[in-house]
């Protein structure tokens, strides 16, 4: 079926369009049809940095109240100036990324432990990377802005923004602490075989491999990438972060000292990025379903009839089955690091007795703090990449006049995308992480314990992590 995947485009399709798709995808009885499609023009969502997102309306020649007339759909970005790095980033580097999402909705819908919205379509080119998947809309009471006083039971907070914690309503913890909740539930109805036969998962959805004939193990090299090429990158980051941008770090990135350790730190994860991902990977009991970022803007928060905040989630790119610990930093990532600081020995706490009581293995808390800290390393070097990107997003004249991270020209959306304000935060938390919670000492216990003494390896010569 040719599918739209853009708004424009699916004015142009028209009703007719829907009722062929709604029909195909099984969401609308073949006795029903769609009459009318209505764009909403009020109401635009520039959220999120891997496709763009709209909203319309529908009438239904045969009213139903299981049918929702208010649906949203997601697309590819366009190739226009502002979003071309992104859409090859996400249909190229990321894919089939946009693939699991719709079988995600498609496939296991009713099967989820958690609310998510409702399914109508979804479809994807595989010669163009096109997509299209349409949901129900979620009725977020606050999408034209926030409301004073409190909310009526039911009825669904914000949407909330990536890195903007002080929006909402209650204190960051009780978000948080449901948000591993629904971690641990997800992780643990995949262990118990409730999401569906694994041979017709494997098929449909991302299943990161626990071999370690998988991942690029070298004792002789870097397995990351070169020394030589990851120490320039550490340099430009520490040029920004250290100068150009300083005033959105903490003072003490302007030592050297810090810096330092920095450099030592990162060439050292670069040195064991292969052996990293496959000791991440190879028990299975730390290995299963996952969002693979439940960020607050991946989820819609009530109040429940009883008081007792729920949640539903949404953005399934990239769904399967990975690393616990990873998908529990990229939940994490993006939130304020004095609360992370303050609360991750509950938080790895909470979700080990949560997936152990939802029917996982109990888990180590060792390991889990081992895996997340390193975890939290890699994403900074993953931020550490995007330092070119946040310079074109906030040239560096820019930069002289900008006071604090609230500053509207890195704390917006740039570009109708959060990437400058997500990458300056994660990046914040990562090098807090590295200072405060001794990240580097988390790491280098990892060399001792884990690559030493359980994989039964000498450490990595310093011509080998540093370079020749």
């Amino acid at each position: 079926l040719e599918f739209p995947f853009n708004e424009d485009l699916l004015a142009e399709f028209g009703a007719e369009w829907l009722t062929k798709a709604f029909h195909a995808a099984g969401t609308l009885e073949l006795s029903n049809r769609v009459r009318a499609v209505m764009l909403e023009t009020e109401i635009k969502i520039d959220a999120g940095n891997n496709a763009g997102k709209f909203l319309f309306e529908v009438v239904y020649e045969t009213p139903n109240p299981k049918l929702h007339t208010k649906l949203f759909a997601k697309v590819p970005f366009q190739m226009t100036k502002e979003t071309q790095s992104d859409r090859v980033s996400s249909s190229v580097m990321k894919q089939p990324m946009d693939l699991h999402e719709i079988n995600t909705y498609r496939l296991l819908e009713s099967r989820m432990p958690v609310k998510v919205p409702k399914y109508y379509y979804g479809d994807i080119s595989n010669e163009t990377s096109n997509y299209i998947l349409i949901t129900e809309r979620v009725p977020f009471a606050e999408i034209n802005g926030p409301r004073k006083g409190t909310l009526a039971p039911l009825e669904i907070e914000g949407p909330y923004q990536k890195c903007k914690d002080w929006m909402l309503r209650g204190p960051a913890k009780d978000y948080y602490m449901l948000l591993i909740r629904k971690h641990a539930q997800l992780a643990a109805a995949h262990k118990k075989g409730r999401m569906g036969s694994q041979a017709a998962l494997e098929q449909s959805l991302r299943f990161a491999p626990t071999g370690v004939e998988s991942y690029a193990v070298n004792p002789d090299a870097p397995t990351g990438e070169k020394a030589e090429t990851c120490s320039l990158r550490l340099e430009e980051a520490i040029k920004f972060f250290a100068g150009t941008a300083k005033v959105v770090f903490p003072s003490y990135v302007t030592s050297d000292a810090f810096q330092r350790k920095f450099r030592a730190t990162f060439l050292k994860l670069n040195a064991y990025s292969g052996e990293i991902q496959y000791w991440k990977h190879k028990n299975p009991d730390y290995v299963a379903f996952g969002h693979q970022n439940l960020n607050m803007d991946n989820a819609y928060f009530w109040q429940g009839v009883d008081g007792a905040l729920d949640c539903g989630i949404f953005d399934f790119g990239g769904f399967g089955s990975s690393s616990l610990p990873h998908r529990l930093w990229w939940g994490l990532n993006c939130a304020e690091f004095d609360q992370i600081k303050e609360n991750l020995s509950e938080y790895i706490d909470s979700f080990i007795s949560l997936y152990a009581e939802f029917g996982g293995p109990r888990l180590d808390k060792s390991v889990m703090r081992t895996a997340i800290i390193i975890t939290a390393l890699e994403n900074t070097m993953f931020m550490v990449r995007a330092v070119p990107d946040c310079l074109e997003q906030c040239p560096e004249e820019e930069w002289s006049t900008i006071r604090d991270r609230h500053d509207p020209r890195v704390s917006s959306d740039v570009g109708g995308k959060s990437t400058l304000r997500t990458t300056l935060q994660v990046m914040t938390n990562g090098l807090r992480m590295l200072e405060e919670l001794q990240a580097d000492q988390v790491l280098d216990a990892w060399v001792r314990d884990v690559y030493g003494a359980e994989f039964g390896k000498p450490p990595k010569g310093n011509a080998v992590v540093m370079g020749a």
